[in-house]
């Protein structure tokens, strides 16, 4: 026979039922295009336990220890719970006896006081209101509210400690809808809620919008919100310095070895006072390896940073000069590498081909592969050679740049140079 334990637990799977239930009987009004799906849910109670009940023909004994637990803690008992419903059985052995048939929930409060979650279902009713009073002005909109309701229950029932959180949730959609190219920071929209409260709200606030704009049909990830929201975006920031003495970076009466700054203005870099000598620059992906960079005569480099290194595409001064790329000697780097050609299809290679991977083979340590078969295209004959080494070299598959001695590079610059 079931116990209380694994009733509780039966019981609590049917939650995720029950709130979909509770969505569709709050639209049920509103989303005419649901009533076949809503009439059904409503015959949500009474809700019947399907479990182990034991049987009339077991021992009397075994049966009244295993029963006895079960009817303390039922509503007949308690008077809140799981109604437990019998029916008279005539048994060969036992004679006529009281048979388990069912236990069920007769109602809503019954099934919430049970299972402990009557405080969820109190909140997705107070989120549901607060969003459809503001949403739900037409029809269209509600069918949409109720698809979305239906597929994130879990914001609807979670705890948020920010006063009237749903009401400025919608305060901050609404905004965002009526202003959808406003080019403003978070900071700068003229809402009564804190910075903070978008930026922790961001995957919400973004669920809303995709679904009342285009039927969320359309995936923005979240750290596309301010593109997807038409608000402006923390500015990427490039570093240079300059490896040659003779060659200072100039701001006003200032020489700098070093300078950040926005890609905005990086675009727009080809100063002729300070590139005049400028012949080869270097884009180093490692941090380290470009703040300790060797010295080159009439040379610069730029932080590359991974990835972004392709946020460089607009800055077509680049084309110039002769640029080298400098990433780690693993698939990840080589794609990188592969990238940036995309866009500066004359860019070379340093130290990224097999004499480099040899000279420091003992240095090798294994690293993330890229998913499936395919070849970075922008490659070499000397750089594919070298990227189906790696490749197979499964547990040594990387070669950090980090680990290329400094000598090394000293030597392979003079060659170069």
């Amino acid at each position: 026979m079931i116990t209380v334990a694994e009733l509780k637990a039966k019981s609590e799977r049917k939650f995720r039922d029950f709130l979909r239930f509770k969505i569709e009987s709050f639209f049920s009004e509103k989303t005419a295009c649901h009533s076949e799906a809503i009439s059904k849910s409503l015959e949500f109670f009474p809700l019947e336990i399907r479990s182990d009940k034991g049987k009339t023909s077991d021992n009397l004994l075994a049966r009244e220890k295993d029963f006895l637990p079960l009817f303390q803690n039922s509503k007949e008992k308690t008077g809140k719970g799981y109604t437990l419903v019998f029916e008279q059985k005539r048994t060969r052995n036992n004679g006529t006896q009281s048979e388990l048939s069912k236990i069920l929930f007769e109602t809503e409060e019954d099934f919430l006081s049970f299972i402990g979650k009557k405080t969820e279902a109190n909140r997705l009713t107070h989120a549901l209101s607060v969003l459809s009073k503001n949403f739900c002005s037409s029809s269209n909109n509600s069918d949409l509210l109720y698809s979305w309701a239906s597929a994130n229950s879990s914001y609807l029932t979670n705890s948020y400690n920010e006063k009237d959180f749903w009401e400025n949730i919608c305060l901050c959609t609404n905004w965002l809808l009526e202003n959808p190219k406003s080019n403003l920071y978070i900071r700068e929209i003229p809402l009564p809620v804190h910075t903070k409260f978008i930026e922790n709200n961001k995957a919400l606030i973004l669920s809303l919008l995709t679904c009342l704009k285009n039927d969320g049909r359309e995936e923005v990830k979240v750290s596309d919100f301010e593109k997807y929201c038409g608000l402006k975006e923390k500015p990427v920031f490039v570093r240079v310095r300059s490896l040659d003495k003779e060659i200072a970076l100039k701001v006003a009466d200032l020489s700098l070895s070093e300078l950040s700054m926005p890609l905005e203005d990086f675009e727009h870099f080809d100063n002729p006072c300070i590139l005049k000598n400028v012949q080869k620059i270097f884009i180093i992906e490692n941090e380290m390896v470009y703040l300790t960079f060797p010295p080159v005569k009439n040379t610069l480099c730029i932080w590359g940073h991974g990835f972004s290194v392709t946020s460089l595409k607009d800055c077509k001064w680049l084309k110039n000069h002769e640029v080298f790329y400098f990433g780690d000697l693993d698939e990840h780097g080589f794609l990188i590498l592969s990238d940036f050609r995309k866009y500066f299809p004359d860019t070379k290679s340093f130290c990224m081909d097999k004499k480099t991977l040899d000279t420091f083979d003992s240095f090798r340590a294994e690293g993330k592969s890229l998913p499936g078969e395919a070849l970075p295209e922008n490659l070499t004959g000397e750089e594919k050679a070298v990227f189906a080494e790696l490749r197979a070299g499964k547990t040594r598959n990387r070669l950090e740049q980090e680990r290329i001695a400094q000598g090394y590079l000293q030597e392979r610059l003079e060659i170069c140079s």
